[in-house]
């Protein structure tokens, strides 16, 4: 079920994966179209932008973390905690609505904490 919550995500166009983690940096459920991610460099882009957030959300006096975006040349990261030790990434092209991605994180938020 958690995937066919995932693969809505890929319906909005230029999102290339939905992955779903644990805090500790590990996969609990991903989905992909139309991009090949090597799964070592994946781990390792996941685990620098997770720490690097709680560390800024740290020096913010512990702010509680609410969505962290990161842009390259042609793709960006949105990461969103979706429980309390769980977080939801997707990757799109830059061309991809954001506000429609965002939106559609929060309106399915209810449904994969129901399926963690």
């Amino acid at each position: 079920m958690l995937k066919q919550i995932l693969n809505k995500f890929l319906i909005i166009p230029g999102v290339q994966a939905a992955i779903v983690v644990e805090e500790n940096g590990e996969i609990i459920e991903s989905i992909k179209s139309g991009i090949v991610i090597d799964k070592k460099n994946l781990d390792t882009i996941i685990s620098t932008v997770m720490l690097d957030s709680k560390s800024t959300a740290w020096r913010f006096g512990n702010a509680p973390l609410s969505m962290v975006f990161v842009e390259f040349s042609d793709n960006f990261i949105i990461l969103g905690p979706i429980a309390e030790e769980f977080y939801l990434i997707l990757i799109a092209k830059n061309t991809a609505n954001i506000g429609q991605i965002t939106y559609e994180m929060k309106k399915n938020q209810g449904d994969i904490v129901s399926e963690l």
